[in-house]
């Protein structure tokens, strides 16, 4: 059975390195289109930055964001959201604020953070989106939150705070990496997959029929539940090793090869 859905994380997967999308990637998206595929974009993205990429695509589905906490069509229709409890919300911050980690909130489809940084400065730019230094007046935005985010110095610092999170706050919230440095901070059971099986109800797709692609840990529980679970050439080796699939990296067009091989061929 060729896949019918084709879920794509955007960053390193979607999106080259230069955060573009390639002409060969469009035309291959087209190509599946045309032929009855249903594509969507899995991210953990603010809705609000995967916007303009999706829109350039000329296409209007439910895009995955925030890790899986919000579905939401092109055209604003909302399919599906999840929040943090307010509690947890508050009892982050105050772990961010006493390890003086740089921890950042998502409110209204809307960026908040407590103060400029570098890590804040970094995100902005790397997101397209332009956030807000509130200060103390952060613990007025901790209700309707998707997800949150901290961005660690290092790698290896990173991993560690996923661990401590992990343990600190069991059952209450689930930390992992998006990038070596980006922790995200979601509910526990909400993620890529999740949201996915959602979108097999709405559009009446057997679970055999869907491929899931991407390069980094959030993007596991995606790639491991789908019948195509792909990782691209620039992905992690954990995500390798879960993967039933390999194709080229983001700057080779990988997503293409996916279309090619499972959804056309």
């Amino acid at each position: 059975m060729k896949a019918k859905l084709f879920v794509t994380d955007m960053d390193g997967t979607l999106l080259n390195s230069q955060r573009q999308l390639t002409v060969g990637v469009k035309t291959a998206i087209r190509k599946a289109v045309d032929a009855g595929v249903i594509f969507t974009v899995a991210t953990g993205r603010m809705h609000v930055s995967a916007l303009p990429y999706v829109k350039e695509l000329g296409l209007d589905f439910p895009i995955i964001t925030y890790n899986g906490a919000l579905i939401k069509s092109v055209s604003g229709e909302e399919l599906f959201s999840s929040y943090l409890d307010e509690e947890i919300v508050k009892s982050l911050l105050k772990y961010a604020q006493e390890r003086h980690l740089h921890i950042q909130l998502y409110n209204d489809d809307k960026l908040y953070f407590r103060e400029e940084s570098p890590e804040a400065a970094f995100y902005q730019q790397a997101a397209g989106v332009k956030g807000q230094a509130v200060g103390d007046r952060l613990y007025e935005y901790v209700h309707k939150v998707p997800k949150m985010l901290i961005v660690a110095d290092t790698p290896q610092n990173a991993d560690v705070l996923v661990q401590d999170i992990g343990a600190r706050f069991a059952g209450k919230v689930e930390a992992l990496k998006s990038t070596d440095v980006y922790i995200e901070l979601i509910k526990p059971g909400i993620n890529k997959a999740s949201a996915i099986a959602r979108l097999t109800e709405l559009y009446n797709i057997p679970k055999e029929a869907v491929l899931a692609i991407g390069d980094s840990n959030n993007d596991i529980t995606m790639i491991k539940a789908a019948q195509y679970g792909v990782a691209m050439g620039n992905a992690n080796e954990t995500v390798k090793k879960v993967a039933k699939y390999q194709v080229a990296d983001c700057n080779h067009d990988g997503i293409a090869e996916a279309i090619q091989r499972f959804c056309l061929e």
